[in-house]
């Protein structure tokens, strides 16, 4: 029967007849490769409404598998109902590899199912299959599609001894690294890769663990074909025994690498605690440099304090004999401005324009001595007016100047603090 070519959800799905023995079996498979399946969409199967329905009639998809398809985590499942086998398996999505099948022995002449896969790493039937014998060759027993399933946990488990392996090796590197004490906290450098390589250890282990229940699930798919043909195994059994052999072989593979996979986180995490202590390391000896340099800085500053007070205090004593000196210039300029108008009367009226004449010349004293009073004592209260006006100007307007100064800088000051902080 020629392969029959359909369009599933714009990605090409191949019915395929395959008979190994066209009196016994036929092997129908509906094939799809489906790239945005692996990690975009899973609300529905790569297929149109039509072939979704002719797959569902034909009983090549069950609901199980459907509600498998939405999970992301993957499973397994060897189910018998009403005579039917049928055999479920999704690799986890996690932007890898990715393949679902679901596999159904609906009659003894029938094997039929739906398989999935993103063919880009090496999930497609021909690398699965080519080459590939089919041992079941029972005259009696209709034939099983179980070398599909094995097929693909034998890819996998090889698939993730390698991913383990490649992790592993970069742990061993990054720990020798560190050890070495060449590590990177620039940008988190190591603490990202740290994050990194855990992450990696969590995939591996989802999927270390999908494979061992895909090997459990095998064995019982492998058991319930053996119990429900068990009246026609004549002539002994050696496919089955050989099956579950290869099965369990593939088990124990699965089981050394997860050991691998179980000493990944211890290995992380001390390689995560020894970046701390070299930060925490680091950060103490800033500390202590900060520290010294703080208790330098203060014992400049006990200086300093030192050197204020004994400025302060030659201040004071320059302030104390300013202030003297102050008093004194005041005695002086009192003393001045008292004798000063007295003795310019003096010495204006000493000149020769004028004649005093004396009423005898016994007299000690002219009889108009009193003019120079008359004259002296005005003169100096005036003179003693005009210095207290001038001193009061004086200080109003050196105030005036004096305040308008300060509210100017205080007026520039609040502005640069507004420009500089942004506020008004």
């Amino acid at each position: 029967m020629a392969p029959h070519i359909w369009e599933c959800a714009n990605r090409p799905c191949v019915q395929i007849d395959r008979s190994y023995d066209d009196s016994t079996v036929r092997f129908k498979l509906l094939v799809a490769n489906a790239v945005s399946a692996n990690l975009e969409d899973n609300t529905g199967l790569p297929l149109k409404p039509e072939i979704h329905k002719i797959v569902k009639e034909q009983g090549w998809v069950s609901d199980e598998y459907e509600h498998l398809w939405r999970r992301d985590g993957g499973g397994s499942a060897a189910l018998t109902s009403h005579g039917i086998l049928t055999f479920l398996l999704q690799t986890p999505r996690d932007g890898r590899s990715f393949s679902s099948l679901s596999l159904v022995n609906q009659e003894r002449s029938h094997c039929g199912g739906m398989y999935v896969a993103d063919e880009r790493y090496g999930y497609d039937l021909d690398t699965l299959l080519a080459s590939r014998q089919y041992d079941n060759r029972h005259p009696k027993v209709p034939r099983d599609f179980g070398i599909l399933p094995f097929n693909i946990l034998v890819h996998h488990v090889e698939e993730t001894l390698s991913h383990v392996q490649r992790l592993s090796r970069e742990v061993t590197s990054t720990e020798k690294r560190i050890a070495d004490g060449d590590i990177k906290v620039e940008a988190n450098g190591d603490y990202k890769l740290l994050n990194r390589l855990n992450l990696e250890q969590i995939r591996l282990q989802r999927r270390s663990n999908f494979e061992l229940e895909l090997a459990a699930n095998l064995v019982r798919y492998i058991d319930e074909y053996h119990r429900m043909w068990s009246s026609l195994w004549e002539g002994g059994t050696s496919y089955i025994e050989d099956m579950k052999e290869k099965i369990e072989q593939q088990m124990r593979y699965s089981q050394q690498v997860q050991k691998d996979i179980d000493i990944l986180p211890r290995r992380i995490k001390n390689q995560s605690k020894a970046i701390s202590n070299f930060i925490i390391q680091r950060d103490n000896k800033l500390n202590i440099q900060l520290a010294e340099t703080n208790k330098k800085i203060a014992e400049e500053s006990r200086r300093d304090n030192l050197l204020n007070l004994e400025m302060a205090a030659a201040t004071a004593q320059v302030a104390e004999e300013t202030r003297q000196d102050s008093a004194a210039m005041k005695t002086i300029a009192v003393l001045t401005l008292t004798f000063l108008p007295g003795t310019a009367v003096a010495s204006f009226f000493s000149m020769t324009m004028f004649q005093w004449p004396f009423e005898s010349s016994d007299s000690i004293a002219s009889p108009f001595i009193w003019v120079y009073f008359v004259v002296t004592i005005p003169l100096t209260l005036m003179v003693y007016a005009a210095w207290v006006w001038w001193f009061k100007f004086s200080q109003r307007h050196f105030k005036k100047h004096h305040d308008e100064g300060i509210n100017k800088f205080e007026e520039e000051l609040k502005t640069r603090v507004r420009s500089a902080t942004g506020t008004w």
